[in-house]
């Protein structure tokens, strides 16, 4: 095993030139774009591991599940704990369901603890080890799920595309407020 040279992005960001800054967000954009282009060999709607089987995210009830044959499969999947206890009305529930449903009907076109950086560059990618075959919209509302919009982590994945999935995220907040309860940390 080999140690990858730099320091985590989320530990030296704010102390990084506007230039590194740029530099690195220029070669991210580059990585996710051919990451994005590589074609599944398990089918092309199929949400699965990099090996085909069940996929890991702190974001699902039990933090593993699947593979789904669909996205349609897996929305259905994530919503199914959705429960009315935690709502002030029948409808304030039925309108977080009505926004959480959504996800399926939107078109759809990463941590940085886990980005290695030194001079500017990008040296590595670290413990990957949720990656898998997910839905479009899936990393960037990973990203900006639990980050508070004035933190530079935030801005960083705004640029990198995640502007494009502010509707995927609304519905996500409400999914998180149906389906809490269903989590464990």
């Amino acid at each position: 095993m080999t140690r990858v040279p730099g320091e985590e992005l989320g530990q030296v960001f704010e102390s990084l030139s506007n230039e590194d800054k740029n530099s690195i967000l220029k070669e991210l954009k580059g990585y996710l774009k051919i990451i994005r282009g590589w074609s599944s060999p398990w089918g092309g709607q199929r949400i699965c591991s990099l090996q085909g089987t069940s996929i890991r995210s702190v974001r699902l009830p039990g933090h593993s599940a699947g593979p789904f044959e669909s996205e349609a499969e897996f929305n259905e999947f994530l919503i199914r704990p959705a429960w009315s206890g935690g709502f002030l009305s029948d409808t304030e529930y039925k309108d977080a369901l009505n926004r959480a449903k959504m996800i399926g009907r939107l078109p759809h076109r990463v941590v940085h603890h886990n980005i290695m950086v030194q001079g500017g560059k990008i040296t590595g990618f670290l413990d990957w080890e949720s990656a898998g075959w997910y839905p479009e919209y899936w990393e960037f509302t990973t990203a900006l799920r639990f980050t508070l919009e004035d933190f530079w982590w935030y801005s960083v994945v705004i640029k990198l595309g995640g502007d494009l999935y502010l509707a995927e995220m609304d519905c996500e907040k409400a999914l998180t407020s149906l389906t809490g309860a269903s989590y464990y940390w």
